[in-house]
């Protein structure tokens, strides 16, 4: 399986250890605020998600997947969601899903045999799949979106049980 890191942030910002150099937003309730004198608009907020949502669906899509099985639920808000824990979801329903997750209305990972896509800290996004997917790398460039090759560190370890037990990293 490879495995790739799709954020908004540009590599080209990171420092030697992989750290994220510039003042960025991180998150929905950022909206209204400024970041290295620019203030996050709605309008930027949504165009960011809405990249987001169509690079992880073209990734699945390329990759030949049709559905993702909801795992590691927490919907400690009790946001109201008409799934649960183990519900196996067709593509046609992961884009709600993933915006949901991005939002931070409630967390899960989303995974199959042969693919994940897993939601980090900071607006981090992972995807796993079978192959590498080059039109899908095409569409993160022209929507501004950067792919790297990076294993998501919320893969259930071997043996793991449960949403507590994931391999984490800062970010």
């Amino acid at each position: 399986m490879l495995e790739y890191q799709i954020t908004k942030y540009n590599p080209s910002f990171r420092d030697s250890s992989g750290a994220y150099t510039r003042d960025e937003w991180t998150s929905i309730s950022d909206i209204g605020r400024s970041f290295g004198g620019v203030v996050l608009t709605a309008t930027e907020y949504r165009r960011v998600e809405d990249a987001y949502v169509a690079v992880a669906l073209s990734f699945l899509r390329e990759s030949g997947q049709s559905a993702l099985t909801v795992s590691g639920l927490e919907n400690n808000r009790k946001y109201p969601i008409e799934f649960g824990e183990g519900s196996v979801l067709a593509l046609e329903q992961l884009g709600t899903v993933i915006r949901l997750v991005l939002r931070e209305k409630f967390w899960c990972r989303l995974e199959g045999l042969a693919s994940f896509l897993h939601f980090g800290w900071d607006y981090y996004m992972y995807a796993g799949v079978p192959c590498s997917c080059p039109a899908s790398q095409e569409l993160a460039k022209k929507l501004r979106v950067f792919v790297e090759e990076s294993p998501s560190p919320y893969k259930r370890e071997a043996g793991a049980q449960g949403s507590g037990n994931v391999s984490v990293k800062a970010e």
